[in-house]
């Protein structure tokens, strides 16, 4: 019997490393666009370490990332799960028979969001504790989804999921066809579009931003803000 029943996993949409496969950010250069995915990546690497030995952790990555990683993802120990992101369907499956039955409670992070402290994965994990057959849900002002709990894994509910438009409104619809008690936690971000962007200088200049945000990653956010401080106006 696993003596952890929780496991979390930061799940990617596509590249976020490999310069040649990262897809550009809007009007950012490859490098930047990398930089602004690999900033969002690693400070949820920086969050989940706060629940080392409390929770299970996996590190999802695209195949063309696997030569590419950081260091933050490079050490002994951590768990690293490679699949092509343009089958998401197939990579759940995957994910699926080596973790997801073997944790009563699972949350999928994707790893274009931010906002999410420590306390919000607590709370996600507590509502998916109470009830059986319950999903929770990561919501963005805009009607984005930052992250899906759930403690029994559905395999029709995730391969209806059009992945090209993640929102929680056709999500709600996939979830209305199951029989699933339904928790919602908001005020996170989905970086997709410049005005998410400005958004995300307007968080990370708020004092709370600490507490999902280090000093260092800021730092790093604060690089692309000169770069494009044009965009912010």
């Amino acid at each position: 019997m696993n003596k952890l029943n929780s496991s979390i996993y930061l799940f990617p949409l596509h590249p976020v490393f490999n310069m040649e496969y990262v897809p550009p950010f809007e009007s950012f250069d490859t490098e930047h666009s990398s930089l602004l995915y690999s900033a969002l990546t690693e400070n949820y690497n920086e969050i989940f370490n706060a629940f080392e030995g409390k929770i299970n952790s996996v590190y999802v990555f695209d195949n063309n990332d696997k030569d590419f990683l950081p260091a933050p993802f490079n050490r002994e120990g951590l768990n690293l799960f490679f699949g092509d992101t343009c089958k998401k369907s197939l990579m759940l499956k995957n994910l699926s028979g080596k973790y997801f039955n073997n944790y009563t409670n699972n949350l999928l992070v994707f790893s274009n969001s931010i906002c999410l402290t420590a306390n919000d994965i607590q709370q996600a994990f507590n509502l998916l504790s109470i009830n059986d057959e319950a999903v929770v849900i990561g919501k963005t002002a805009s009607g984005g989804i930052t992250f899906l709990g759930f403690n029994t894994f559905n395999h029709e509910l995730f391969n209806e999921i059009d992945w090209n438009n993640l929102n929680y409104d056709n999500f709600l619809l996939y979830t209305s066809k199951h029989e699933h008690f339904l928790h919602v936690i908001d005020n996170f971000l989905v970086i997709r579009n410049i005005e998410d962007f400005k958004n995300l200088y307007i968080e990370l200049s708020k004092k709370e931003s600490l507490a999902y945000c280090s000093q260092n990653m800021h730092e790093k956010f604060t690089q692309l803000f000169i770069e494009y401080k044009d965009l912010l106006k």
